[in-house]
């Protein structure tokens, strides 16, 4: 099941977010949102595959979100791990981890 517009997916990463941080994880929120400049900037640098114009990133409408989680300053995986999360993501609704970039949430 995929989330119908923002709204929904907003609530669900506010749950998530809640979740982690509840749980005990130092988590970061990063792109929840990107320009068509932006995400063609990271298309550019090999950091996406969706060049902004012609395909269209889940961030650019705000349906996507990248996360991080630090620990004494250092960027490291979460403590319960990505797979957990990501599980966690899925019974809200949200898609499946993809494995070249497990801190994507969409």
């Amino acid at each position: 099941m995929a989330f119908k517009n923002r709204v929904e997916f907003t609530k669900a990463m506010t749950w998530l977010l809640n979740r982690m941080i509840d749980e005990g994880e130092n988590v970061i929120v990063d792109y929840c949102k990107r320009s068509v400049e932006e995400q063609l900037r990271m298309f550019q640098n090999r950091l996406s595959k969706c060049d902004g114009t012609i395909k269209i990133s889940k961030h650019q409408r705000g349906m996507a979100v990248d996360l991080y989680f630090v620990v004494a300053g250092e960027l490291l995986p979460p403590f319960k791990g990505w797979k957990y999360w990501h599980d966690k993501w899925e019974e809200t609704g949200g898609s499946p981890m993809i494995e070249f970039d497990k801190g994507h949430f969409e």
